[in-house]
């Protein structure tokens, strides 16, 4: 074996170890973090790998061939650069590029492409860049990612590219893994997760990712539901439809959906729905009344009040609307 054959797997073996410890980062980043810091802290664990100056990922939809943007991340990009972006796509030949090879980064020459990547290059300070796509099959939706240098920079070449082919799968299992995170941190947080099912969907309404039994809850209220697109009717206030409550928070530029089915329960107000919890548990008029501060007597005229709401006669059937699983 030459010296140069020996130097050259000497620098293979450094990448492989490089390329390892990356991807175990990407898996820590997304088991730790929340949802609304993985990208940027990901992106920076990258850099030691595959350095860059500025960074573009997200995931969008293609339509008519061109891609419409469901969520995004920027690094060391200014928020206008989207909009940037957006008025210039129709000029940017890196979207006919990666999609005719998905999951195959290229690299493109902004200073040499057309005059709308010219203009964009110039605007936010790089020239080259490299791009790849991970289409979902779940989703439909396709995850982008584009790492950008200054035009003072080294240029990318063949092992940035071979980096990149093989880093953007772990990267997408990595957003997977991290947003299946927050709903066992948002699951671990609830003082009462019974009867409720979690799930994450972009603002435009279309799911990311989801708890078993969220699709259940959902087809109770739209049998014909097919998704990945939720129903228009679910707004970011939420929904109360006749079988299914749906709350909805902000996570970054994501939502967290929580659904469970209607209940009787939710007659009840806060004092009675404490009385009725106690009480299904086996709890005495005067064990209640200790737990909460009350009179025996109050005690035993708010369980009057939920039998008659509930339409029940008797504990145990307070404690089986307590404990049962959504329809």
């Amino acid at each position: 074996m030459s010296r140069n054959d020996q130097a050259d797997r000497t620098i293979t073996t450094a990448l492989l170890e490089a390329f390892s410890d990356t991807v175990l980062q990407l898996q820590r980043l997304a088991r730790d973090r929340s949802i609304e810091r993985f990208h940027a802290l990901a992106l920076t664990q990258l850099q030691q790998l595959l350095p860059f100056d500025k960074a573009w990922w997200g995931r969008a939809a293609m339509i008519d061939g061109l891609p419409e943007e469901h969520s995004s991340h920027l690094f060391n990009l200014p928020p206008h650069y989207l909009k940037d972006w957006q008025s210039i796509r129709h000029e940017d030949v890196t979207v006919g590029l990666v999609n005719a090879a998905p999951d195959k980064s290229v690299i493109v020459d902004s200073a040499n492409s057309t005059p709308g990547l010219q203009w964009l290059g110039e605007r936010h300070g790089f020239r080259e860049f490299l791009c790849v796509i991970h289409s979902d099959p779940q989703t439909g939706l396709v995850d982008h990612l584009t790492l950008y240098r200054s035009p003072t920079s080294a240029p990318f070449n063949d092992q940035d590219q071979l980096l990149m082919d093989q880093l953007m799968r772990h990267l997408a299992a990595a957003v997977s893994a991290n947003q299946i995170r927050t709903l066992v941190a948002k699951r671990e947080s609830l003082s009462n997760p019974r009867n409720l099912a979690l799930a994450v969907c972009d603002a435009r309404g279309t799911l990311h990712c989801a708890e078993r039994g969220f699709v259940d809850l959902l087809l109770t209220e739209w049998p014909d539901w097919t998704g990945p697109q939720l129903p228009a009717s679910i707004s970011p206030e939420g929904y109360q439809g006749e079988r299914l409550l749906l709350e909805v928070s902000a996570v970054g530029d994501l939502h967290l959906l929580a659904a469970r089915s209607h209940s009787p329960l939710q007659q009840l107000s806060a004092r009675e729905n404490d009385v009725a919890l106690r009480f299904g548990e086996g709890k005495t008029y005067k064990e209640i009344a200790r737990d909460l501060g009350l009179a025996p007597n109050t005690v035993r005229h708010h369980i009057r009040t939920i039998y008659s709401k509930l339409g029940v006669k008797d504990k145990a059937s307070i404690a089986h609307l307590l404990h049962s699983p959504p329809d």
